[in-house]
């Protein structure tokens, strides 16, 4: 020891430089075919240790080949965990085909006419969905009707990164966009320069539509088509006296739920006793609360907005709208909810009114309706099945100008049955 301390205090740069030196250059020889193969070494007149001074310059660190490979065997070993789930994933579809190949599912599409439109629309034309979302080369998927389709993408080294189960009947697309025919627009009508601006809200008013939670748009969407009565059957209507009208004189009481009252509005409906009737026909007092606890549907209708075309603006009842959705929400996870556009006035009235007229009821509607996402929350807009060509409620069907007569109801039950999504698990 005192020899290598005698050592060390006379030839302390010497001894540095071999204890540094020795190392690198055992380093450099033994990575001369691994980590520095791409380096030139001409063994007689260059030492190991310049090739880990060359590698250092071009970027290659000694130490950085057990990072590299440790995250080689991270990747790996998560590769082959996924790789696994995926196939006991494919496996547990029988008879499914499993998109092989590299495929993502996207989607293009414009936004669903509920926020665009000017003028007037006609009843044939707002009636009739268009497909939008069409597929772009292999980057967009839709699943099939037979049943759930497994869907994932594969990288080029097999290793699996997604694995998306689609439900039956749906459309993938766009997260941010509701593609067409999944929600209805919202029908326009002539403004008759009479309203008081004191219910409206500004033009650039913007509406909170959520991007998590009950309102969330996952790029999954499910397109309105035609269904039978018995759709039904699992259904809770809740509204005004116009809703009361379609259960007085709509076809859909003997499979329904309705719950409504004359002169409700989105302000006092939570607090208020409404009449309900249940799917067998018996009747009884019950508040909203109630009802949503007495069982578990399968869709819920809301249709409220006449009452209140005098109170606050179109912002004002948009937030009261979205307190009642997210309380049928709470109470009824699993339940469509449909936002059902408010019936516009007759010509007469919305030409005279400065409150109950179509400009009004416009701006409402398409306030409501950001509260869709296409996926168990719907807007449709019954107003192209009676209105006219400038969007008035046409006025034979109308005694009041507010309220249909009894056989225009058939018009809003023919609406309802060819607007409904048709949700597979």
């Amino acid at each position: 020891m005192r020899f290598l301390h005698l050592l060390w205090k006379k030839y302390t740069l010497l001894c540095i430089l071999t204890l540094t030196g020795l190392p690198l250059t055992i380093l450099g020889w033994t990575g001369r075919n691994g980590l520095y193969k791409d380096l030139a070494l001409t063994p007689l007149t260059q030492p190991g240790l310049t090739l880990v001074m060359e590698g250092i310059h071009e970027g290659i660190y000694p130490w950085g080949d057990l990072f590299e490979r440790g995250k080689k065997e991270d990747a790996s070993q998560e590769a082959s965990t996924e790789e696994g789930a995926a196939l006991i994933a494919a496996e547990a579809v029988s008879d499914e085909a499993v998109t092989a190949g590299t495929a993502s599912t996207a989607g293009s599409g414009t936004a669903s006419g509920a926020a665009s439109g000017t003028g007037a629309t006609t009843a044939s034309g707002a009636a009739e969905g268009t497909t939008a979302g069409a597929a772009a080369g292999a980057s967009s998927a839709e699943a099939s009707s037979a049943g759930s389709t497994i869907q994932y993408t594969e990288a080029e080294d097999s290793e699996v990164k997604e694995v998306k189960t689609i439900p039956e009947g749906a459309i993938t697309g766009d997260p941010n966009t509701i593609p067409e025919g999944v929600c209805n627009p919202v029908m326009q009508a002539e403004d008759y320069d009479v309203v008081n601006v004191a219910f409206l809200s500004p033009d650039d008013t913007e509406y909170n539509t959520d991007t998590e939670g009950i309102f969330a748009k996952n790029g999954i969407y499910f397109r309105l088509q035609e269904v039978d009565p018995t759709y039904f059957a699992d259904a809770l209507f809740i509204g005004d006296s116009r809703t009361v009208g379609l259960c007085e004189y709509g076809s859909f009481k003997e499979n329904a739920a309705f719950l409504a009252k004359e002169s409700i509005n989105v302000y006092n409906v939570q607090d208020k006793q409404l009449w309900f009737t249940d799917h067998d026909g018996e009747g009884w007092d019950y508040t909203v609360e109630d009802a949503l606890d007495y069982e578990q549907y399968g869709k819920i209708y809301v249709a409220l907005g006449v009452n209140e075309l005098g109170i606050g603006n179109s912002y004002m009842f948009y937030e009261k709208y979205r307190e009642l959705l997210e309380l049928i929400r709470e109470r009824q996870p699993n339940a469509l909810i449909y936002i059902q556009g408010i019936m516009h006035v007759s010509e007469e009235k919305s030409s005279s009114d400065s409150c109950r007229n179509n400009t009004v009821i416009c701006q409402r509607n398409y306030a409501i309706s950001t509260l869709a996402n296409g996926r168990d929350i719907f807007y449709i807009d019954m107003n192209p099945y009676v209105c006219d060509a400038n969007g008035d409620l046409i006025e034979d069907l109308s005694g009041d100008g507010i309220h249909l007569k009894a056989s225009a109801y058939e018009r809003w039950d023919r609406s309802l049955l060819e607007n409904a999504a048709v949700v597979g698990e």
